[in-house]
């Protein structure tokens, strides 16, 4: 592909997990995990700053992007890092460092804490390690609410503006271009499962947090609205081995308001690892 990356499917449980890897395997793995109704697209201007230094694998996971849905729906966290074990079975050898937003982010942790022996760091963009209440609700409400069709891409980037403020509007449409999916009827459709929104675990990872034994980045936006500063910092006190940056100018989506700071602030990270996730 024109950005370097090259993409390849593996089945985990008999579903189809499509992937895209940039850099040279036998460097450090660094594991791109999205949030809820996103895909490996979200990573593109991280893959682009950090592709030179680290092999970079960005998975689209179950009912997102190019991977196959679940039929019957099955999204719980369970069902997303048993996904996430299968594939780094299959295509990391040794130690991976996990790069989470969001949903992704409470994967990585769960499985920072279930394969200590595996996970060499994570971080954890932008949500609580037990989400509350009314991120369920609001979920719920898209699953009712949200438009399946769009006559014009464009509403879709107005609708993603709303929740991304400080994006530009380049990344914007290049990230609907990749969401969206020509119909039948010459609409557009979202790719990924409408399910995966009712479907959205009620995820409890603080009993968890001290169990995780490698070093933990935890990013939040300046703006957000999903996870306070208090929030971080009382996540930072449950693990052992962790600190809180804020990234300005980025609301929940710190990666794509703020593509430069978050991608320093997790470069810095990274390279001060004293091992980049060799063989353990």
């Amino acid at each position: 592909m024109e950005d370097g990356s090259y993409g390849r499917y593996v089945t985990v449980g008999g579903r189809r997990l499509h992937l895209r890897q940039w850099g040279e395997p036998g460097r450090a793995t660094v594991f791109l995990l999205h949030g809820i109704g996103d895909d490996s697209h979200v990573w593109d201007l991280f893959a682009g700053a950090a592709a030179g230094l680290f092999h970079l694998v960005a998975l689209d996971q179950r009912g997102h992007g190019l991977s196959d849905w679940a039929v019957p729906p099955a999204y719980t966290c369970r069902d997303y890092v048993s996904d996430l074990e299968g594939v780094i079975e299959q295509t990391v050898p040794g130690r991976v460092i996990l790069v989470g937003h969001s949903m992704g982010a409470l994967h990585a942790l769960d499985y920072a804490a279930h394969h200590p022996e595996r996970a060499a760091a994570v971080v954890h963009a932008d949500i609580e390690a037990t989400p509350p209440e009314w991120n369920k609700r609001y979920l719920t409400n898209l699953y009712e609410n949200l438009p399946r069709l769009y006559d014009d891409p464009e509403d879709y980037v107005a609708w993603m503006r709303k929740n991304s403020p400080h994006a530009e509007e380049g990344l914007l449409r290049r990230l609907a271009a990749h969401a969206l999916t020509r119909s039948e009827d010459g609409r557009w459709r979202l790719r990924y499962d409408p399910e995966v929104l009712r479907h959205f675990d009620r995820y409890d990872l603080k009993a968890c947090l001290g169990e995780i034994a490698c070093p933990v980045l935890i990013v939040r936006g300046r703006e957000s609205k999903v996870l306070s500063l208090e929030k971080a910092e009382e996540m930072r006190r449950g693990l052992r081995r962790a600190r809180v940056v804020e990234i300005p100018d980025a609301a929940h989506p710190v990666h794509t308001d703020n593509p430069q700071g978050f991608a320093g602030a997790v470069m810095t990270f990274i390279t001060s690892l004293p091992d980049l996730g060799g063989p353990s």
